[in-house]
């Protein structure tokens, strides 16, 4: 009898395994290709500035200076309302948001295509920053509500990528606008290109407020019994790598969101120097045409992001992302210093360089959040994942005005490059000795989550 019954509960264990296997795989199919299609069309909004530089600043009389202003007030906008969208992710539910914060987005994308100077383009920049603000952090925090940490960072590590794939979009749609749409019906080719990019986010946004669950239990497509093992699971993984003590101390009090936010911020300057110089890089290397130009850009991202990927895999647990999140970050920092020296005179050493630190960018960030998370729970969650995002943020309106600023006042991008480059590599300091030592020290977190992250 003893043992006719534990079979019974052996298979029924077996079954609920099977069901919930079969759960996370549905979910993925369902979340992960519609945030990574937003996150993707979120960097073509903010970064297809870098590509229409080529024609706008010359059509509208735009200094450097002017440009790098522009594009880094996309980031003022970002850090001020990072915070606040997050939390109406939190009363309204996420589906709302952050579809809601997609379409208007891709709305003020459409209205770049109606940039003619530079107080408009300043306002519009910002205005993208606004709307993008939550997004991220919002996603970061979705993800925490559907998926084990396991999951999660293979997940993440899919999503992430996304990033690096609208660089793709953007030199290839923006190379053939720039070069077979200038002057059709009375329109630069960079207008064309603004307004082509953009239309599909709007389109995407409405998509993921029909589809997106705002958690398990509201998913209609998992029976009951899926959500009951889903809701389980990720509570049983919760309790596990909870902390005890991270709402004794006001956030602001707590070492760890100021060791991360430095780290986080060595991580996105990089990544503004790329994103926001590529195509211009890749000019003054040798590449010919607009048409030329954009497949370099696409071939270095995907690669890039191949690269993503392919670290994000082998990092495996928790206790090794410290350590590859500081190795990305050297491979981006190798590029930046690298670039600076080759990129006047090799364009094959130029494209293997952009390659690297796209890679590098894309699963430094990847696993930078994947660790952070595990520093805070509950309230401080909830709170410190966007404030880490605006806080860091700061170095996306930094780079390029400074790099910008650097190009007027010498005549090359080369000191703005070094600059960056050394920030990045303050930040591999500060993951490999920060985040081990002085968050371990300071943190309120309790010693078991810091071993499981550290």
């Amino acid at each position: 009898m003893e043992v006719m019954k534990q079979a019974c509960v052996e298979e029924a264990s077996a079954g609920d395994d099977a069901l919930l296997r079969k759960a996370y795989a549905s979910a993925q199919w369902r979340i992960v290709p519609i945030l990574f299609g937003l996150w993707m069309l979120a960097w073509v909004g903010r970064s297809n500035v870098a590509f229409a530089k080529l024609q706008m600043v010359v059509d509208l009389r735009f200094s450097e200076t002017v440009y790098g202003l522009g594009a880094g007030l996309f980031f003022v906008g970002y850090v001020l309302f990072g915070i606040p969208t997050t939390m109406l992710q939190k009363k309204f539910g996420a589906r709302a948001v952050l579809a809601g914060i997609a379409a208007a987005w891709g709305l003020t994308s459409v209205a770049m295509s109606f940039v003619n100077s530079a107080p408009t383009f300043y306002a519009l920049r910002f205005l993208l920053g606004v709307f993008e603000a939550g997004f991220y952090p919002g996603v970061v925090l979705y993800f925490n509500a559907w998926f084990p940490a396991e999951r999660r960072t293979r997940n993440f590590s899919v999503f992430h990528s996304g990033s690096l794939f609208s660089t793709v979009a953007i030199g290839l749609t923006g190379g053939f606008a720039l070069e077979h749409m200038n002057g059709l019906i009375g329109f630069e080719g960079w207008r064309w290109m603004f307004f082509a990019q953009a239309i599909p986010t709007v389109v995407l946004a409405c998509a993921a407020f029909m589809i997106l669950p705002d958690l398990p239990r509201s998913a209609k497509w998992l029976s009951v019994r899926q959500r009951a093992l889903v809701e389980d699971d990720l509570r049983k993984h919760a309790e596990t790598t909870s902390d005890t003590g991270a709402e004794e101390r006001p956030l602001f009090l707590n070492p760890a969101v100021w060791i991360l936010s430095a780290a986080y911020f060595c991580l996105l300057a990089a990544t503004a120097a790329l994103f926001f110089f590529s195509p211009t890089i890749l000019r003054e290397a040798g590449f010919g045409g607009y048409k030329e130009i954009g497949r370099a850009v696409a071939g270095a991202c995907i690669l890039g992001a191949l690269g993503n990927v392919f670290i994000c895999s082998i990092a495996g647990g928790a206790h090794r992302r410290r350590f590859f999140c500081a190795l990305a970050s050297i491979f981006t920092a190798v590029s930046l210093s690298g670039l600076v020296l080759v990129w006047h005179s090799s364009t094959t050493a130029t494209f293997c360089l952009l390659v690297l630190g796209f890679a590098g960018t894309g699963a430094g960030i990847t696993l930078f959040w994947q660790m952070a998370v595990g520093f805070l729970s509950g309230k401080s969650l909830m709170v410190g994942v966007p404030l880490i995002s605006s806080v860091a943020n700061v170095a996306g309106f930094v780079t390029p005005f400074l790099i910008g600023y650097a190009r007027d006042a010498t005549g090359t991008y080369a000191s703005g490059f070094i600059v960056i480059a050394s920030v990045q590599a303050l930040g591999v300091v500060v993951l490999l000795f920060g985040v081990q030592r002085i968050v371990r020290r300071h943190s309120p977190v309790e010693d078991v989550s810091v071993r499981r992250v550290a």
